[in-house]
């Protein structure tokens, strides 16, 4: 057995330190091959032990990021906050989305009069007021690096400003391309949280655990379960919608439309005028919100 030798050490500044273990090397191979199984055992057993702690740490860190999810109410977003007026009818289930009875809004409208929320006659989810002078639709990915901090900014804020004052509309188009099974499955989380009155709130949510978990984590069904918990959902139906792809065929026209109107990159924001139904693809450098701005106060009517 290796020997063990205990020495008392001082400082060079003087501070005593208290005495430690010295182990001397064994002077047979078969003390220095026990010696190094020995060390190689606490080695592993080290790594072992501050991997489990890493992963545990890493466990908690999602546990807490989605445990930071807001509550579906006028109070948590107080942006979406107007009257739910469906708009999908090509069959029983998907006239559920975002119509008259996926929720029962909590506080009165916040939006201007004739502000509502619903899916347009092709199949895109909408916010504002139909009649406005001028409408933009935002075609985006879930996993898109670009599109998270322009739907978290830019729109956001034109929601607040623009959208609910009835100046202007913005329907979404959402494509899969970047992220794969991850951005369907987050696109088919946020048309299913609309049956539950909550398209707007979750894709807000799905953008904000990719920012702190990353697309694969954030994206995955157990994260996606967990957050409806906390945000108050019935996260079994929005489970068994998700895998049941039923907005297949939504996903389809808005990846027709983004298609058939010359996008070829994520973000980008188009333009459409009163009831022409002809949309304009902006210049990447358009799409900001000042610009979204500028544009809308132009549209609108003499006088107001």
């Amino acid at each position: 057995m290796p020997s063990r030798t205990q020495h008392s050490t001082q400082s060079r500044f003087g501070f005593p330190w208290g005495q430690r273990a010295v182990y001397e090397v064994g002077k047979s191979r078969h003390q220095r091959a026990i010696q190094l199984r020995t060390q190689t055992n606490v080695l592993l057993m080290t790594v072992l032990v501050s991997a489990i702690a890493v992963g545990v740490f890493i466990f908690f860190n999602w546990r807490g990021a989605a445990s930071d999810s807001k509550a579906v109410s006028c109070a948590d977003y107080p942006e979406y906050c107007v009257p739910f007026v469906g708009g999908l009818e090509e069959d029983a289930q998907l006239a559920l989305a975002e119509a008259s009875g996926a929720r029962a809004l909590d506080e009165e409208s916040h939006g201007a009069e004739g502000v509502v929320r619903g899916f347009t006659a092709d199949m895109m989810p909408f916010i504002g007021d139909p009649d406005a002078p001028i409408h933009f639709r935002a075609v985006f990915d879930f996993s898109c690096s670009h599109c998270n901090p322009y739907h978290t900014v830019d729109l956001h804020e034109f929601v607040k400003d623009y959208v609910l004052s009835g100046q202007a509309t913005l329907s979404v188009a959402i494509l899969n391309g970047v992220g794969g099974e991850y951005s369907l499955t987050a696109a088919q989380a946020a048309l299913c949280a609309g049956e539950q009155g909550a398209f707007w709130e979750m894709s807000d949510e799905l953008f904000r655990l990719s920012r702190l978990q990353g697309i694969q984590n954030a994206y995955s069904l157990s994260t996606v379960e967990q957050s409806a918990k906390e945000m108050g959902f019935d996260a079994g139906a929005l489970t068994t919608c998700i895998l049941s792809r039923r907005y297949k065929t939504v996903l389809n026209a808005q990846q027709l439309f983004a298609t058939d109107n010359g996008v070829r990159g994520t973000p980008t924001l188009l333009v459409s005028y009163g009831d022409s139904g002809t949309w304009t693809a902006l210049d990447y450098s358009q799409r900001g919100y000042s610009n979204m701005a500028e544009m809308t106060r132009a549209a609108q009517p003499v006088g107001e």
